[in-house]
């Protein structure tokens, strides 16, 4: 893999903890998450009329992802209030990997080399250990893992949704569209479903700077998988997105000081070590 993409998606995995850090720690994660995204599509969508339009190829996957990453939004705010970033995060972006390996010489007709499947195995236990990171079986979050699960399978549709979306049109301009509309699209919805978590310009004025931060790495950490998604196998991109695990857990046990232990330390190991060996030998 050339370091460009490598460092894109490294980068954009750091952008993607600190949106999601901002998240976790907002008093309402819904009226939080209207915010930033409306703002993200505010900024984004005058563009639409510098930029060709986006394929008629491209939009039924366009339509899809959109009502898929409603219900991502909405669980993904569920994730956040019954689990730790160090807890629900790894896991909800950690198994979609795992699955990912095994559907994408059926959707996509990628077969992977040996040193890649090992790879993306690596980092998907490793990201596993975490459910076991507060002790043993007993202790486990039951509702922060079924939400962090669902999640996970949302991901799972959305990243083959988005990879054939993007393969079909531009990464530039199958997420220029989806940025510029989805904050839109969401606020609407959520009008109908969360009457009690309206937005006001006092809310958007009072934590402005934190909403302005996780519109910019909101959009920013999706630009490089999707372009990844592209020009490169899903499975592998999918994988070494997934570095994000060890920033978000390395914030959690050491910023919000969440429970953790050995069983979180290999992890983070067996994280960093497939993502190397994604850049070494792919």
């Amino acid at each position: 893999m050339d370091n460009f993409l490598f460092f894109a998606i490294i980068t954009g995995a750091i952008g993607h903890v600190i949106w999601n850090a901002l998240l976790k720690k907002s008093e309402d994660k819904i009226k939080f998450m209207r915010a930033f995204t409306l703002l993200s599509s505010l900024l984004l969508f005058p563009l639409l009329f510098f930029f060709e339009p986006l394929p008629r190829t491209a939009w039924p996957f366009f339509f899809i992802t959109i009502v898929i990453h409603v219900f991502y939004k909405i669980f993904l705010c569920k994730v956040y209030d019954y689990s730790g970033l160090s807890f629900g995060y790894p896991i909800a972006r950690g198994l979609p990997s795992l699955i990912l390996l095994l559907l994408t010489p059926f959707v996509f007709g990628e077969n992977l080399e040996l040193n890649n499947k090992l790879s993306v195995i690596i980092i998907s236990l490793g990201i596993l250990l975490l459910v076991f990171s507060e002790g043993n079986f007993k202790k486990i979050n039951i509702k922060g893992l079924s939400y962090s699960l669902i999640v996970a399978l949302i991901i799972i549709a959305y990243t083959i949704t988005d990879a054939k979306g993007a393969r079909a049109s531009s990464a530039v301009i199958y997420l220029l569209y989806y940025f510029a509309l989805d904050g839109f699209i969401f606020n609407f919805i959520a009008l109908f479903l969360f009457k009690n978590n309206k937005i006001t310009l006092n809310y958007f004025f009072k934590n402005f700077k934190n909403i302005l931060i996780a519109a910019i790495f909101n959009i920013y950490s999706y630009l490089p998988a999707v372009y990844g998604y592209t020009v490169g196998k899903v499975a592998v991109i999918a994988a070494l997105r997934e570095m994000s695990i060890l920033f978000a857990s390395l914030y959690g046990l050491i910023v919000l000081k969440e429970k953790g232990g050995f069983l979180a330390f290999v992890s983070a190991i067996m994280i960093l070590a497939g993502c190397m060996s994604i850049k070494l030998f792919s």
